[in-house]
């Protein structure tokens, strides 16, 4: 053998029409198979998106609730005694 030709040890190849038919078959399910799953992680992206955004909301609105009951009762307060 010569050092300029490489050692071939699979032999001849021939690949048909069939095989590679089969090829894109098989490649099309798993692609489908896979938009599908996509299809489910973007919908519980957005399910947990939109729990975020309503947790969110009331963490912002705790404080200022917080602060409007506290100026409630000190107003409540006041008035019980007569001082407001």
């Amino acid at each position: 053998m010569a050092q300029s030709e490489p050692e071939n040890r699979l032999g001849v190849v021939e690949i048909g029409a069939r095989e590679i038919y089969d090829e894109v078959v098989g490649l099309r399910t798993d692609m489908r198979s896979v938009a599908e799953k996509g299809e489910e992680l973007r919908a519980d992206v957005d399910d947990h998106e939109t729990r975020i955004r309503s947790l969110e909301q009331w963490r912002y609105a705790l404080p200022v609730a917080a602060v409007t009951g506290v100026v409630a009762a000190g107003v409540t307060v006041a008035k019980a005694t007569g001082k407001a």
